[in-house]
């Protein structure tokens, strides 16, 4: 609280104790002569005792009444002779009363300050804490608080926020990190090309002259020739996966039904994979506008990473769509051998692969992820154990049509 707050809030206090004595001494002096009474009074009721005493002389008949009412009178004049002899002292006494009540209500207001500051500070601190961390870059925050007031609120907005920012900031560093690998990709193929072109021209040379040699020796050539074609044809196909990975294009998006999608894709690759099952479960229809060939490669990558991690073992990938907050997702969720935990922090960078050399580039799960980007969604591993993988491949909603 700040200390325009702390002020309005003990001039609160003490407006309301000032208030409380002014009705307490509205209700005494309802209840008795006021402690300041005009001086002609107390001798106008010191003639009226003599008048009563005239009258019930005049009048025997009524000397009852009049002494009656002199009885009155001269009670009444008694008290005020008492207030008057002990005015001072009620005064001091009353004003005794004010200031306790102003003290209290001030010591109230200093408790009541001293018990919020200490409840709310630390609290206020771990805000502190969690914005300064989040402003640093860090990934999300957690606060945990779970209070019902502002704070606590307040608290559970930042952890919102900070994943978000966590996850917009992690999708930008992949996607600046996938165009650097693109234009080296790029390049690196431009610059292959051209050898593997003049490789191949020189190749068929070779194999011409082979053709002239006599018999003896051709058999050594041709054995050799075999043995550079394979090795040019792997170098070739290295240089079409680093070209495809160049020019990956933007999606052309079109409106689908993500459930729909994805049931089309296990009807049409059910069979692709002989060791995999495929399975899915849909919850409800989500609309989303994407790329179907685009989706659809990116589950083929999955399925086929699944596929060759299972090596000769059966397995199976089910496919669960549903809702998450604002997004429609899918978890890809395979039983096969699990992903090596030294990898899994790189595992969408290009060239990352559990594979030997020569059995893949490891530009699958990097592609896909570019294409996730590309729409506005994500691809992301969330779990990796012996008992299998979970990817989650989540993507915009859209209005239904």
């Amino acid at each position: 609280m700040t200390w325009r707050g702390s002020l309005i809030a003990v001039a609160l206090m003490v407006g309301v104790a000032v208030t409380l004595f002014w009705l307490f001494q509205r209700q005494i002096g309802g209840s008795s002569p006021a402690f300041y009474l005009p001086p002609e009074i107390l001798p106008a009721l010191e003639e009226s005792l003599e008048d009563q005493k005239r009258l019930a002389a005049l009048e025997p008949e009524r000397g009852a009444e009049y002494r009656e009412r002199f009885a009155e009178l001269e009670t009444t004049v008694g008290r005020i002779r008492i207030l008057e002899h002990n005015r001072e002292r009620l005064v001091r006494r009353y004003e005794l009363v004010l200031l306790a009540l102003l003290a209290a209500s001030v010591a109230l207001a200093t408790v009541y300050l001293a018990v919020r500051h200490s409840r709310y500070a630390p609290r206020l601190a771990r805000l502190q804490a969690a914005l300064s961390e989040l402003a640093t870059g860090r990934g999300p925050v957690e606060i945990g608080d779970r209070g019902t007031d502002p704070v606590g609120r307040i608290a559970r907005m930042i952890e919102a926020t900070s994943v978000g920012i966590a996850r917009d900031r992690r999708r930008l560093r992949a996607l600046r990190n996938l165009s650097r690998w693109q234009e080296a990709a790029k390049r690196h193929a431009h610059e292959m090309r051209t050898p593997l072109s003049g490789a191949r021209l020189t190749l068929d040379r070779i194999r011409a002259v082979a053709e002239r040699t006599d018999p003896d020796r051709r058999r050594d050539l041709e054995t050799a020739v075999e043995g550079l074609d394979l090795d040019l044809e792997r170098l070739g196909r290295f240089t079409e996966e680093f070209a495809s990975f160049a020019r990956l294009r933007p999606p052309e998006l079109e409106r689908h039904e993500f459930g729909k999608l994805v049931a089309e894709f296990v009807g049409a690759y059910r069979g692709a994979w002989q060791n995999l099952r495929l399975e899915l479960e849909r919850k409800e229809n989500l609309w989303v506008e994407v790329d179907r060939g685009m989706i659809r490669q990116v589950l083929a990558n999955l399925c086929d990473n699944s596929s060759k991690a299972l090596g000769s073992a059966l397995g199976s990938v089910r496919f669960e769509v549903d809702r998450a907050s604002s997004e429609a997702r899918i978890r890809v969720v395979d039983d096969g051998p699990g992903i090596p935990a030294a990898v899994r922090e790189r595992l969408f960078e290009p060239y990352t692969t559990t594979r030997g050399l020569g059995e893949g580039m490891g530009l699958g799960l990097a592609i896909s992820l570019k294409i996730l980007l590309d729409h506005g969604g994500d691809l992301e591993l969330l779990d990796s154990s012996p008992a299998g993988t979970v990817f989650a491949l989540s993507l915009p909603l859209a209005e239904a049509p």
